[in-house]
């Protein structure tokens, strides 16, 4: 049986000592999170996750969601777990007040958002478009939907959907085929089918939005091939009547079937027919020139990739929980390097060095990942809302569209790797169905999936987000790095062994970047790299996590120039060495790999890999 105990302390430790969230200039709400405050909030949240949601989810991933009828049926207990989440306000905590929220810090929707996947990632994947979607809307679609659909989404009362995916293609949206036909009332009438629509037809709420992908064809009935061509369009479940938002009958989409899919089996995943279904278009048309296109889309899918980065952070917490529990009780063999001391003719295997490295590699990870994730959770408030300069304001931005990519395809896959390892210290048992952490294995696959598979994630950060606007957000990086490697050396708590390991892995990455720049700016493009695009991504996802690993050890080394380390913090230094002893030299072979090309890869055309 998987136990779950959520990490309030570490998140404490990040907001109050690593971050400093209280003393943050600049945005509205920062001043407000102090200790007591947030110790008011995260407590009462990590019992409902432990407590309600925990026991739900994982019952829930064992029964499954059913198509019946033509409806799909959510597991037990899921519609009331449900109304109680969004009762007890987690779900509008960092909604703006006038959307009905509590209008905190989007940092505090991170934390809970943790809890929530790591609990019940399949009930979580019914509402995790509720807030992204409130905010798009509100800020591009009309009047009546802000006023009847916005209030709606942001409290719970119904949920939202992403359709883009069509069976003949997944993140190529600009061989999507369906269509947006224009009607006299507005309106527009939505043919065409979607796939992989995660909470597609469920029976928590009244009303379903979706945010459908769809072309408008011009005045001779044909479409376009290009992503401009590619519009946003809101279809609800069931009508609305656009004076009073009351829902009247239903429209025509339904749902045709779901997946039997390898995990979070609780969350239906459907296949949509837009039957000439009634839709609204989100952003704005003028003159038949479409403008705004993709923005709608865009601002959710950026939520959405965030919000699937902490997933892996939560996958390797709980498998971390549960490898060390088991760890502790289990015994086998006998090791001089930890020994028990008992009379024991074995000792428990937590003893074992090669066990140690499985479950640390998980809590290194699993703490390093959360920092990090917190701390551009921060930028992402600042940048959006800050009352901070304009060339300040690029540079967060810039940093959070960096490291966006990188958290969502290194966090997943790290969380699935670290899930992995886990079920390993349980050996045979961990296979099995009794001690639940194949369910944790399979469920944390899927994340290298949602949002843009992980190696389109890496094509991106060497195609767009590193070049952009003549490689800004590249300088912007390494001069934040290098501005912390400057502090850390004159702080006096400089440990020379990290700091050197550190400043070595920075200055290869930031190197081979250059290369690649320079190279691109001769007229070759980033295109001879992108078999190497992967390697990139990893790499600077183990720099950021050990950034974060080297700032928790000096200021925790500070502290102990004046007081006694608690035994937290003193595992925490323990951990930041063993990040940057174990997972920074990965950078050296990374760089190597990735500077040298993987020429094989370009040497076979496609129809010479099939076997004759």
């Amino acid at each position: 049986m998987l136990v779950y105990k959520a990490p309030t302390k570490d998140f404490l430790f990040i907001l109050n000592d690593l971050l400093k969230v209280q003393e943050l200039k600049g945005v509205d709400g920062f001043e407000n999170l102090t200790p007591e405050f947030c110790q008011e909030i995260l407590y009462p949240a990590a019992r409902f996750h432990e407590e309600v949601l925990f026991p739900v989810g994982i019952a829930g991933d064992r029964r499954g969601a059913h198509l019946v009828d033509g409806k799909v049926l959510t597991p037990p207990g899921y519609k009331e777990a449900w109304k109680q989440y969004c009762a007890s306000g987690w779900l509008q905590l960092s909604m703006p007040e006038e959307l009905g929220g509590a209008g905190l810090p989007s940092i505090m929707a991170s934390m809970i958002g943790e809890m929530r996947i790591t609990t019940a990632h399949s009930l979580a994947m019914y509402g995790s478009f509720c807030l992204s979607a409130a905010r798009m809307l509100n800020s591009l679609a009309p009047e009546w939907i802000r006023t009847h659909v916005v209030p709606n989404l942001a409290t719970g009362n119904w949920t939202a959907t992403m359709c883009l995916t069509e069976s003949h293609c997944g993140t190529d949206l600009k061989q999507i085929r369906t269509t947006a036909v224009a009607q006299p009332d507005g309106s527009y009438a939505i043919h065409g089918s979607k796939i992989f629509i995660s909470g597609g037809d469920h029976d928590l709420t009244d009303n379903i939005i979706h945010l459908v992908l769809a072309k408008i064809p011009d005045a001779e009935g044909k479409v376009g091939s290009r992503l401009d061509d590619v519009n946003v369009f809101m279809v609800s479940r069931h009508k609305i009547d656009v004076q009073t938002g009351e829902l009247l009958e239903k429209n025509a989409c339904h749902v045709s079937s779901i997946e039997h899919k390898m995990g979070i089996e609780g969350s239906a995943t459907c296949v949509l027919n837009f039957d000439g279904a009634q839709a609204w278009h989100i952003g704005s048309t003028s003159g038949g020139v479409k403008r705004n296109s993709m923005l709608p889309m865009f601002l959710m899918m950026n939520y959405a990739r965030l919000s699937t980065a902490l997933s892996g952070v939560g996958y390797a917490e709980i498998s971390a929980q549960n490898a060390l529990f088991y760890a502790k009780e289990r015994r086998s063999g006998k090791t001089p390097i930890f020994p028990s001391g008992d009379q024991s003719i074995a000792d428990p295997i937590i003893n074992h060095p090669d066990i140690r490295r499985n479950i640390m590699a998980a809590q290194s990870f699993a703490e390093g990942g959360r920092a990090t994730a917190l701390r551009v959770a921060v930028w992402q408030a600042q940048a959006e809302s800050g009352k901070i300069s304009a060339e300040e304001r690029q540079r967060l931005k810039d940093m959070v569209d960096l490291f966006t990519p990188v958290m969502k395809a290194y966090f997943t896959d790290k969380g699935f790797d670290c899930a992995s390892d886990c079920l390993q210290v349980f050996g045979g048992h961990g296979y099995t169905k009794d001690y639940g952490i194949e369910q944790v294995v399979r469920n944390a696959r899927i994340g290298k999936i949602y949002e843009g598979a992980n190696g389109i994630q890496a094509i991106d950060l060497l195609r767009r987000k590193l070049p952009d606007n003549d490689w800004r957000a590249f300088e912007y990086f390494f001069q934040t790095i290098q501005t912390f490697i400057g502090q850390y050396c004159v702080s006096g708590q400089a440990d020379q062994g990290l700091l050197g390991r550190f400043v070595a892995a920075v200055t290869l990455l930031q190197n081979t970047v250059e290369e690649i720049r320079q190279e691109s700016q001769q007229g070759a493009g980033v295109l001879p790299h992108l078999a190497v695009a992967y390697d990139l991504l990893h790499a600077f996802g183990i720099i950021v996590v050990a950034w974060n690993w080297l700032e928790v050890h000096q200021l925790l080394q500070e502290k102990a120039n004046a007081v006694e380390l608690t035994p937290f913090e003193n595992r925490k230094v323990i951990l930041a060495c063993f990040w940057v002893e174990y997972e920074l030299p990965l950078v050296h072979a990374l760089c190597q790999r990735i500077q040298q090309g993987i020429p094989s890869v370009l040497k076979l055309p496609p129809e010479g890999l099939d076997v004759e």
